[in-house]
């Protein structure tokens, strides 16, 4: 039930040639004045011709030319203006514009140009001085009480922007473009009073208008009257029964009074109607995926919204993609890629769906879905560098390390973008590290190095495979130290100087900084694992054994 007022409304069109005629103003009734006319009319119709095909600097000097043969022609002073706006010259707009508007009768698209220059370069007393004239000259013109009443608001004349919007209506009655405007400076002012007198007004003469009904509520919210707000939008759901908005409506002001049942019973309805736009019902189904892990009831609520959903919009994938999103937070991944499948039934040309059902199978830790997804989707988008990545880790899970760089190096041949070569490159080295080849695989990582020194990531990887290989753990250490001098609490990084720490067999150390890791993110199991290993190297099977089961309750989750 949302309106939208824009003030200023109408921009002047600046586009165009002009003028329709022009008139010599020099006295032609001798030899040479008539030559002279000749000439001008020449010059000026040559610019206009530049100006149509787009030459504007050869419309300029044209231009320029002919106000030399007449020094009064307001059409070339228009011109001139209009040319000078558009390179973004303002001292010489407003120049030519001024001098048109100043040298000629009144003139529609003088005044009008001027008036938004002036808006344009801020001057917003200027431009409503401007616009009031109009008002006097053409007062049949609604655009300009539209104007005027804007410049005025923008010049923070609110009471002179009252006056011409009176005036509107004096002049063309009440209507939905004066009224919506006078609730809208109203507000400003800090009189919701009157803001509300306009939308009842605007109501009352259009009792059968739903749309300047929901207006009038939405000031009664404004005003703090939720009463009569609620009284106005049942009204409407008198009249219409199938307003989704106005259900919208009252379930957010329901849940502003924290009646949740009531708000929910009438997000439901809303949902059921489609002059309620998927994009709004989908952006209030968003606040669900904060709470949906440890509020059952707003699980339930949230799935009910999305079977509604899936009911209205049979053919759209969205509804499709949200239960895929539902599924996929409750970590029920196989459901997910399920509806994210029957999504991709709907549109298989869109590629954020199958980024989002890659991302389904890494979740899964299903390396041969995420192959098989990823080659579907390379056939479809050859020229997206992030899918020969995918598939390289996928790759490298299924122990085919030379396909991984294989595919790698394919997507380096199109690859525009640093990171994505990045990424390519990251791969490459795991790939070369699985094979043992740790000279290839630090190769790359100096290389990657070299043209990105605070890669956190590179650095990190590079320092974590030294220290497995237990080689070079000086280097490894001035590696990780400038990651974490980045990232400080990045408890990936914390847990590589922590391997460090073991490789050097400083296990204290280790353990102080994988309990860091543990704080910082408590369900990776990967931290466990290593002070697990850490405790068994030391002797303590007790605490191995507790870091075991930590583990296994991190698995079943």
């Amino acid at each position: 039930m949302t309106k939208t007022v824009h003030i200023p409304l109408v921009l002047f069109l600046l586009a165009g040639v002009g003028c329709k005629s022009i008139s010599f103003s020099t006295q032609t009734s001798s030899e040479n004045g008539y030559k002279q006319k000749v000439a001008f009319e020449t010059v000026y119709y040559e610019a206009n011709k530049q100006m149509v095909l787009n030459n504007k600097e050869n419309a300029l000097g044209l231009y320029h030319e002919a106000i030399v043969l007449d020094p009064k022609s307001h059409a070339t002073m228009y011109q001139l203006a209009k040319l000078y706006y558009q390179a973004n010259k303002s001292n010489e707009a407003l120049y030519w514009a001024e001098k048109a508007v100043a040298q000629s009768p009144y003139n529609h698209w003088f005044s009008g140009q001027l008036g938004q220059f002036y808006s344009k370069y801020g001057k917003y007393p200027e431009s409503a001085n401007m616009f009031a004239q109009m008002v006097n000259a053409e007062p049949e013109e609604k655009q300009n009480y539209t104007e005027a009443a804007g410049q005025y608001f923008n010049a923070k004349n609110y009471n002179q922007s009252v006056i011409y919007l009176k005036k509107m209506q004096d002049r063309f009655g009440i209507e939905s473009e004066s009224s919506t405007r006078l609730e809208y400076v109203y507000s400003a002012m800090g009189k919701p009073e009157l803001a509300v007198l306009e939308m009842e007004k605007l109501a009352v003469h259009f009792p059968n208008e739903i749309q300047y009904k929901g207006y009038l509520s939405e000031a009664y919210q404004n005003a703090g009257k939720t009463e009569k707000a609620i009284e106005t939008l049942n009204d409407i759901l008198t009249l219409d029964p199938n307003s989704g908005k106005a259900y919208y409506a009252l379930s957010k002001i329901y849940h502003g009074m924290f009646n949740e049942k009531l708000a929910f019973d009438n997000l439901k309805e809303a949902f059921r109607y489609q002059d309620l736009d998927l994009v709004q019902k989908l952006q209030a189904i968003s606040t669900y995926f904060l709470v949906i892990k440890t509020d059952t009831n707003k699980l339930k609520e949230v799935k009910e919204l999305s079977d509604i959903l899936l009911n209205v919009y049979p053919n759209a994938p969205e509804p499709l993609i949200l239960k895929s999103d539902i599924e996929g937070t409750m970590g029920s991944f196989s459901l997910a890629r399920e509806y994210n499948l029957k999504a991709l039934e709907k549109d298989q040309s869109d590629y954020k769906l199958w980024s989002k059902l890659i991302i389904i199978d890494e979740r899964m830790g299903n390396a041969a879905l995420q192959l098989e997804d990823a080659k579907k989707a390379l056939e479809l988008f050859p020229n997206v560098t992030r899918l020969y990545a995918q598939i390289g880790y996928a790759l490298i899970v299924e122990q085919e390390y030379y396909q991984a760089i294989s595919i790698t190096e394919e997507g380096l041949e199109i690859a525009l973008d640093k990171n994505e070569k990045i990424d390519l490159l990251l791969c490459q080295a795991s790939a070369y590290q699985k094979l043992n080849n740790h000279g290839k695989s630090d190769q790359i990582f100096e290389n990657i190095l070299s043209i990105s020194p605070n890669n956190g990531v590179v650095l990190n990887n590079y320092a974590y495979s030294l220290a497995l290989r237990k080689e070079m753990l000086v280097k490894a250490d001035s590696l990780i130290e400038i990651a974490l001098k980045r990232e400080p609490n990045n408890p990936f990084f914390l847990d590589t100087r922590a391997w460090i720490f073991y490789a050097k067999k400083e296990y204290t150390s280790a353990l102080k900084l994988l309990d860091q890791c543990m704080a910082l993110d408590p369900e990776n199991s990967e931290y466990y694992r290593h002070a697990k290993e850490i405790f068994m190297e030391m002797g303590n099977q007790t605490m191995a054994n507790e870091m075991q089961s930590k583990i296994d309750l991190i698995d079943v989750k």
